[in-house]
């Protein structure tokens, strides 16, 4: 696994994303981008190391997981200069893997990592903002994350979390809450 390291700029934009922020709309979005950024350039650096060379960024596919992962998702496609998809995890029966080599699966909230993980291969790489420490687990090596948190709770159209149930982040980077 892969965190953000912790500089004074990571802490901020992190910040920004935690559930207790308040803060919805485009200044979240540009937090999860600029995220996303940071760890493109962290995979880019990897794979190239596991090339053993540049890679070709035609050969490297960012899926962005609907809707919550479209705002990381952009940061690793600027970062990679890749090509760019979209999953939607409520008809995986309608996604085929793309052909290149390396997919990058895209998500704001790894809770469980149910939904990503039926989708692993050894080219496959994960990316969150927030990943729930009981999911790290499951994705080893394949994880990269800005922050790892032991919080998890069901999201809902709530401003402040309350028991099991907190602010959903898609609502949040759409501003429907």
């Amino acid at each position: 696994m892969y965190e953000l390291e912790k500089t004074k700029e990571v802490e901020e934009l992190t910040a920004i994303t935690k559930s207790n922020s308040g803060i919805s709309g485009p200044k979240l979005c540009e937090a999860h981008y600029e995220l996303g950024k940071r760890l493109g350039e962290a995979i880019k650096h990897d794979l190239e190391l596991k090339e053993n060379g540049p890679i070709n960024a035609q050969n490297t596919t960012v899926i962005a997981v609907l809707r919550g992962g479209m705002y990381i998702s952009i940061g690793l496609y600027v970062a990679l200069n890749c090509r760019l998809d979209v999953y939607d995890p409520k008809h995986p029966e309608d996604f085929k893997r793309p052909e290149t080599k390396y997919v990058i699966y895209a998500d704001s909230v790894i809770n469980s990592g149910k939904t990503l993980e039926a989708l692993l291969d050894e080219n496959v790489i994960i990316a969150s903002i927030v990943t729930n420490e009981k999911a790290v687990k499951k994705f080893g090596d394949y994880l990269y994350t800005a922050r790892v948190s032991k919080n998890s709770f069901k999201g809902s159209a709530i401003k402040q979390q309350k028991g099991d149930k907190g602010p959903d982040t898609t609502m949040r980077l759409f501003n429907q809450i």
